[in-house]
């Protein structure tokens, strides 16, 4: 059993305790870890194909509002290499970090695609970057101080960081409480709420210029969570949860939210 504690410094929640290096691996061996396994079979696995795909399109178009002309973008967690694909095709120069070795794989075999190990970040020229994306990556990250200054000093002076983090403020997180399923544990170690992004901004010379919902996550979370709940009619409700939770999200308190945060024209 795990369970979160709340810094008393900067609020911060974490996951206590914390699987060592040796036995976190585990948690991530399993089939319906969908973003690493990229199944399209089975009636839950083509919606969430479909609705993956509407939401990359949706990811694309939030940058694109900030950034004027396709530059270099480096996708920090790239899983199976299906946003680099979409950005490469619409003219971004494209680099995709990933930590494990399956999905790296798939990204070459399926889009011929490069993705390199975390270990790659350090190859990159500082300040050569126009956008880094971490598309449900923070959370995830042993040594958030460290992979968060790595990062950012590959940014060029107002580039921009591109977060999409769990809401545990969100309205079905409140709903389904320590069954709502995008607590994760023990593989989310941080778990975001707003003011903890904008402690971060602060302190890594960023600024925080938009909040997105993140639509599609509120209903798969809550189908994930009412299968821990257990119970009929998953699906009915897992839909009306979802809505619900989107509807009174007031645009940007919904079950997952991307945050847009651009780099300081002063910092290093």
């Amino acid at each position: 059993e795990f369970t979160v504690v709340e810094c008393q410094d900067c609020h911060l929640l974490i996951t206590n305790p914390r699987p060592g290096q040796a036995s976190i691996g585990d948690y991530y061996k399993s089939p319906s870890y969908i973003s690493h396994t990229n199944q399209s079979f089975g009636f839950f696995g083509k919606l969430y194909q479909a609705a993956r795909k509407r939401a990359l399109e949706l990811k694309l178009t939030w940058i694109k509002k900030h950034i004027e002309l396709p530059g270099k973008l480096l996708d920090y967690g790239s899983g199976t290499g299906e946003f680099l694909n979409l950005a490469r095709s619409k003219g971004w120069a494209v680099q995709g970090i990933e930590i494990a070795d399956e999905p790296r794989r798939a990204s070459k075999s399926k889009y011929n695609l490069e993705v390199q190990s975390p270990s790659a970040l350090g190859n990159i020229e500082d300040q050569s970057l126009d956008v880094i994306t971490m598309w449900h990556v923070l959370e995830h990250v042993a040594d958030l101080s460290s992979v968060m200054e790595g990062v950012i000093s590959k940014l060029k002076k107002n580039g921009m960081l591109v977060l999409a983090l769990p809401n545990p403020d969100s309205w079905d997180a409140n709903h389904y409480k320590e069954y709502w399923a995008a607590w994760d544990l023990p593989i989310h170690f941080y778990h975001f709420k707003k003011k903890n992004i904008e402690f971060l901004a602060s302190r890594f010379g960023l600024e925080l210029v938009e909040i997105r919902n993140m639509p599609f996550d509120s209903y798969y979370v809550s189908l994930l969570s009412e299968g821990y709940v257990g119970g009929n009619f998953k699906w009915i409700k897992a839909a009306f949860i979802g809505f619900v939770s989107n509807v009174r999200s007031g645009g940007h308190n919904a079950s997952s939210l991307t945050y847009i945060l651009r780099k300081s024209k002063t910092g290093a």
